[in-house]
């Protein structure tokens, strides 16, 4: 009886030693470290380098029609001797109307241009600088103004003594000229809307001279 007994217990302890050793094993057993997960390194891209705009090219005056033209208020000295004069552009007025004084209204009348187009006053001024008693200063009709590829002439009709509001000048008549007198004022052209000053030229039509030619601006 006492033999079954210690038997039993010696069955029992080895069961609880089992089982212990099992625990302890499952204890001690090392974690299992996570693999580290990959790491992606971006694609580098190329910058794309910079296509440099190429600066716009200011026009020469060989494009111009009129590479030696004359700045604004330049005094060309035509002639020789006893005929030399100095003859100038010195002012333009881009105006879409204007006013003259009707003597016989004794009121300003108004004057539009035809649709599409706009008046160009040129001023003009001729100096005798010869010696000569009597020379000729240009006519207005020799007198062209120049834009956009075309040419447009002075159109006559008007009293040149009329006075126009606004300008102190009268018209430009051109004709006689004595020794060290100027003749001066404007010249009224009829050109289509919005020329511009920097593609206008005015050019003077002198036989047997040079004929100058003035820029606008």
């Amino acid at each position: 009886m006492v033999f079954r007994y210690m038997q039993k217990t010696r069955l029992l302890a080895a069961a609880i030693l089992v089982i212990l050793l099992v625990f302890f094993a499952g204890c001690t057993e090392s974690p299992v470290t996570p693999e580290p997960a990959a790491v992606v390194t971006p694609l580098q891209t190329a910058e794309p380098t910079p296509v440099p705009t190429p600066a716009p090219v200011a026009p020469t005056e060989a494009d111009s029609p009129f590479p030696d033209a004359l700045p604004l208020r330049a005094i060309a000295s035509v002639g020789e001797g006893e005929n030399t004069r100095e003859i100038s552009v010195y002012k333009y007025l881009i105006r879409d109307g204007y006013e003259f004084f009707a003597q016989g209204w004794g009121r300003w009348e108004p004057v539009s241009p035809p649709e599409g187009k706009e008046f160009l006053f040129i001023f003009v001024r001729v100096k005798h600088t010869g010696t000569k008693k009597e020379i000729s200063a240009p006519y207005p009709s020799v007198i062209t103004v120049h834009t956009n590829g075309n040419a447009y002439s002075y159109k006559s009709g008007r009293d040149p003594t009329v006075q126009i509001k606004d300008i102190k000048e009268l018209e430009y008549t051109g004709g006689k000229l004595y020794v060290y007198e100027t003749k001066e004022g404007f010249i009224i052209y009829e050109v289509p809307e919005g020329i511009s000053p920097f593609e206008t030229y005015v050019s003077i039509f002198l036989p047997e001279e040079e004929s100058p030619v003035w820029k606008l601006a």
